[in-house]
Formats: structure tokens, C-alpha cells, sequence
């Protein structure tokens, strides 16, 4: 019957597409009305026609002339615009065939009018013709609670719950999904706890309570209904990770450590458990225990690549480059986060200075995070040994290849080419870039950012002005045309409102912060300039911004606090040329 009733709709398309082509507005002629098998003339139906209710009786009925009348009138009416008469011919034609598509067209037409008592009907017999289907329950739900939040839905509620075991889904998260959004927090819970209490052997309604309290926020009620749910299954290990959550929730690491510590020791086969604890460790810098605890969990993981990727991250950071290699090997083998697992592998094979592997790792990587830095590596330590040509050519075969990634193969070439070549080189680069991709936004601000190194602040500024020009809000953009102008001119007062229109768009950005220091100094307002420098070093003490803040410091006769500045930045990077530069300048 089903396969009968769906080439009928197919056919009802196709007549509508025709008809349609005839004669877009208006009733449709007689003529194209004929072909349908009809026993009588049937009347025009409306959201007003009284429709018989209850579903047709066990042995469904063949297609009959009213069943296909039905479904091609409800869908010319759709087609009209008459969606009143659209729902009621595709209800009649649910209750005549016993089909929950038509119960379902019918729900969602009554949707779209915004009737509710209707859609209630509609789904109410969807729910009817397919008791199954884990859609048309949630949506009478929802549609019920809608329409009195005192609805009797419970019964629903628990064949949602059964239905989802079916497809190995939680069912309560289910039900949480769709009565959350219509009913007040306190009435979802409410009806939840009530489900809970028809499953009382079942651990995952409490579990679906508490992170429905911790999506809200609500930490209280998150750690109440986590307690309660450790205390009634404390044989269940997803109670405490849930539990653990909370506790990190409000920034309580030392409560959630000693938790996930205690349930690991009783529950030492359990993933989950294990990897939650063993990155919480991580995150407290105890790479070591970490180590030990991502070994069980790899144990344990026969498919899965989570545990081998934090080995071989905290092999590298305990210098155990061989026990990283191995890890990562094993991700490969697995086929997991290839691309990661390829990157370190180059990385450790640079660092025993076997350049050829390094480079044959990094050009494996061909996605993710890693792919830019791959890349570069690879072609420096090509023009390392002696290949700058390979490296060129393989670069534009890149082009070639990724045409939608050219800006970036044309960044890198300039990079390798700026440890290679000669400024003008570099330059021609850059033109012959630009030229092939004249609207490049990246091209640009790197072509605007490598002049000003050669003190060609009329490049810098053609193309910075190109930049801003296709983006107004681009900040970096505002901010290095305002830097260069207050660093190479004297144009002060324009570079104040570039930087000033930089701050607005990145307000904590410690390097534009330092440039509005470094104006405001340029501009004799040494005071204002050093509350800015102060602000930007808080952020990023580094060795540009702590040279600016010291300098201004020195002039204004805060000698003592600028010698601390650098030396403090001396002491980690003996040979800071930013430091040095203006402590020459200065004559310290």
C-alpha cells in the first residue's frame, strides 16, 4: 500500500508541474481534472469541513479514487496557496489510507497555519500510523505541551525513551531536548523526575537532569541532581564524570581531580573516566602520572587514537622523542589524526637533524591546523640542503594544484625567498602575487607589511589603503598604517585616528594597545602613552612593547623602572634586538 501511495504522490508532482504550466492561477480546468478517478463529485473541504477521526481498521485498504483524489487535491491546494484546504484533503487522505506520510504532510501544513489544535490532530494520528517513529513523537509532545503544559504526555514520554534504547540513543536526553524548550525549567524538571520515577533501575534520566542543569548553568541544581544520581547508581561510572563536570564548571579543579582520582581507582577499565582524569592532569602540568593514565586508556582503546595522541604530545614534552615516534606511528597505523601524527614525525626527525624524513613527514600533511607550518618547515629545510630550486617548484605545482589556496603558497614562497633572496626579489614576488590575485586582502597586508621594513612607507600605505578600502573593520590593517605613520613620519595626528580606529574594533589587543602608547609618546602625551604601554605589556610582555614602555619611561625619569623592564626581558633573550636598539639610542 505504501509503495502504492508514494507513486502516487510522485505522479501528483508531475500533474502539478503541468498543470501548473497551464494555468498558474484560478481554479484548474475541467479538462485536467477529468483524469482523476473520482466515484462523485466530492465536496471542497476546509478547515471548517468535519473530518471523521480514528484510523481505518486492521487491513489497510486498497487505493481507491477518493484516497488519490484526496492526496492531488491537498497538493494542488499546497501549490495555491490554500493551505487550509491543503490540510484537511491530506488529513482525509491519512485517515482513508491509513499512510503516515499524509498524516505527516498534514502536521507540518498545520504548522506553517500556526494551528495548533489541528497540529496536535495531525500528529496525534501520524503517531497513530507509525507508533515507531521516534519523529512524530517528539513533535506531538511538543505540540502537546504547547497547547496546555499540564498535557498528558507522560505515556508519550516513556515510548520516546523506549524507542530511542532501540536505536542505542539515550532516550531521556531525547525527551529533555524537546520538552525543554517548551515548558519553564522548573515544570521540564517536573515532568522529567516524573519519568525518572517509571525507570527507576535506570541511571540515565538522572544523568539527562543533571546536564540539563549544566547546559542552563545552573550549577546548584547541575550538583543536586549529580549527587543524587552517584548516590542512587553508584555502580554507574558516567555519574561521576558527569559529577566531575559540575565541580569543573565552577572552576573547582582540586574537588574534581580527588573525584575522577577515587572513581579511576573503582573503575580502572573505564575509558571515559580514565581520559577525563588523565587530562585533568595534563591541565595540571603532571605529565608524568598523565603519561601513566593515557597508557591504560590506550590499552583499553583498540580502535580509537585519543589515547596515542596525548602520549606522543607528553612523550615530546618529557624529551622521550622515541616513545612520541611510536605513538604517532600508531595513529597512522589506525588511521587517525594522520595529519597530526605526520607533523611531529617530521618534527622529530628535524630534531635529530634528518632533514629528508622531516621533509617526506611534513608533505604528508595535507589538512588541519598543522598544514601551514608543515609546509614552511618542509620548504626551509629543502633550501637547507642545498634544493631551494625543488622548493620553489614545488610550491608553484601547489598553486597549480590548490588554485583556491595560491595566496598562501605565494606567502610562503616569500618567506623562504626573504632567507634566500634579496629584498628586490622579494618585491617582484610580491608584484607578480598581486598581480595574478589583485584583490588578495592577504597579499596586500603582507606586501604593506614587508615595505615598511624597507622603510618604504609609500607601498605600505598604497596598499593598506587597498586593504581597508575592501574592509573597513580590518583592524590589523588600521593598525599597522597608524604604527608606521607615528614610527617613519611625522604624520602623528592621522596615525592617531587609524590606531584609534583599530582600538575600537580590538579594544584588548596588546599590540594595538601599544600602538596608541607609542602615537601618544610620539605626540609628547607621555603620561596617556604610558598607561597604554602599561596595558599592552600586562598582556604581552614582550620584547617590542617592554622596549617602547621603557623608552617612555626613561624620558619621563622613571630610569629605574626601564632599566627592570629590560633587563627582565635581557634575561630570557640575551640578545633582544629590540631592547638593545634603544638602549643604543639611548646611550645606557
Amino acid at each position: 500500500m505504501r509503495q502504492s501511495l508514494q507513486l502516487v504522490l510522485t505522479l501528483a508532482f508531475s500533474w502539478i508541474l503541468v498543470s501548473c504550466q497551464t494555468s498558474p492561477v484560478g481554479p484548474v480546468p475541467e479538462s485536467a481534472a477529468k483524469p482523476l478517478p473520482r466515484q462523485a463529485a466530492a465536496p471542497r473541504l476546509t478547515l471548517d469541513t468535519p473530518i471523521p477521526t480514528g484510523v481505518p481498521a486492521a487491513g489497510t485498504p486498497e487505493l481507491t479514487e477518493d484516497i488519490v483524489f484526496n492526496l492531488l487535491a491537498g497538493e494542488v491546494a499546497a501549490q495555491r496557496g490554500a493551505l487550509d484546504e491543503a490540510y484537511a484533503h491530506q488529513f482525509q487522505a491519512a485517515l482513508l489510507s491509513g499512510d503516515a506520510t499524509a498524516a505527516e504532510r498534514a502536521t507540518r501544513l498545520a504548522l506553517h497555519l500556526n494551528k495548533g489544535e489541528l497540529a496536535v490532530k495531525a500528529a496525534g494520528l501520524w503517531v497513530e500510523l507509525a507508533p515507531e517513529d521516534l519523529t512524530a513523537r517528539q513533535l506531538l509532545v511538543v505540540l502537546m505541551l504547547r497547547q496546555d503544559e499540564n498535557a498528558p504526555v507522560l505515556d508519550h514520554l516513556k515510548t520516546i525513551v523506549r524507542i530511542s534504547e532501540g536505536k542505542d540513543e539515550n532516550g531521556f536526553l531525547n525527551v529533555m531536548a524537546a520538552i525543554n524548550r517548551e515548558l519553564k525549567r522548573e515544570s521540564a524538571m517536573g515532568l522529567m523526575r516524573r519519568l525518572v520515577l517509571e525507570f527507576p533501575g535506570d541511571p540515565r534520566g538522572g544523568y539527562a537532569m543533571a546536564i540539563a542543569a549544566l547546559v542552563d548553568k545552573d550549577y546548584t541544581a547541575a550538583e543536586q541532581e549529580a549527587d543524587r544520581l552517584v548516590a542512587a547508581h553508584p555502580d554507574w561510572p558516567k555519574g561521576y564524570l558527569v559529577l566531575s563536570r559540575v565541580y569543573l564548571s565552577q572552576d573547582d579543579k582540586p574537588k574534581a581531580r580527588g573525584l575522577l582520582a577515587d572513581a579511576v581507582r573503582r573503575f580502572p577499565a573505564d575509558p571515559f573516566l580514565l581520559s577525563a582524569y588523565a587530562r585533568l592532569l595534563v591541565d595540571a602540568k603532571e605529565l608524568q602520572p598523565a603519561y601513566e593514565q593515557f597508557l591504560r586508556l590506550e590499552e583499553i582503546e583498540s580502535e580509537g587514537g585519543d589515547a596515542s595522541y596525548w602520549l606522543g604530545l607528553i612523550a615530546l614534552e618529557l624529551g622521550e622523542d622515541e616513545a612520541a615516534r611510536g605513538h604517532f606511528l600508531r595513529l597512522l597505523d589506525l588511521d587517525k589524526q594522520t595529519d597530526v601524527a605526520a607533523y611531529y614525525l617530521g618534527r622529530i626527525a628535524e630534531k635529530r637533524e634528518q632533514s629528508r624524513q622531516a621533509v617526506q613527514w611534513y608533505q604528508r600533511v595535507d589538512g588541519g591546523e598543522y598544514l601551514a607550518e608543515a609546509q614552511v618547515r618542509s620548504v626551509r629545510l629543502m633550501a637547507a640542503m642545498g634544493e631551494t630550486r625543488e622548493a620553489f617548484d614545488w610550491l608553484q605545482r601547489m598553486r597549480i594544484q590548490y588554485p583556491d589556496q595560491a595566496a598562501r603558497y605565494y606567502l610562503i614562497e616569500v618567506e623562504l625567498l626573504r632567507e634566500h633572496g634579496t629584498p628586490a626579489q622579494v618585491m617582484a614576488l610580491f608584484d607578480t602575487a598581486i598581480g595574478a590575485l589583485p584583490e588578495s586582502n592577504e597579499l596586500l597586508y603582507a606586501r604593506g607589511l614587508y615595505a615598511a621594513t624597507q622603510k618604504r612607507v609609500d607601498i605600505l600605505e598604497r596598499d593598506l589603503l587597498r586593504v581597508i578600502a575592501n574592509d573597513p573593520k580590518h583592524a590589523d590593517a588600521l593598525n599597522a598604517l597608524g604604527y608606521t605613520l607615528a614610527d617613519q613620519t611625522a604624520r602623528h595626528q592621522e596615525a592617531l585616528d587609524y590606531i584609534q580606529r583599530a582600538l575600537a574594533l580590538k579594544p584588548d589587543s596588546a599590540a594595538i594597545l601599544d600602538s596608541m602608547g607609542w602615537v601618544l609618546f610620539r605626540l609628547g602625551r607621555n603620561q596617556e602613552a604610558i598607561g597604554y604601554l602599561r596595558q599592552a605589556y600586562d598582556k604581552l610582555p614582550d620584547a617590542e612593547i617592554a622596549a617602547h614602555l621603557g623608552e617612555v619611561l626613561w624620558v619621563t625619569g622613571e630610569q629605574q623602572q626601564a632599566r627592570e623592564i629590560w633587563q627582565g626581558i635581557l634575561d630570557k633573550t640575551p640578545q633582544s634586538e629590540h631592547v638593545l636598539e634603544v638602549m643604543r639610542r639611548l646611550e645606557i
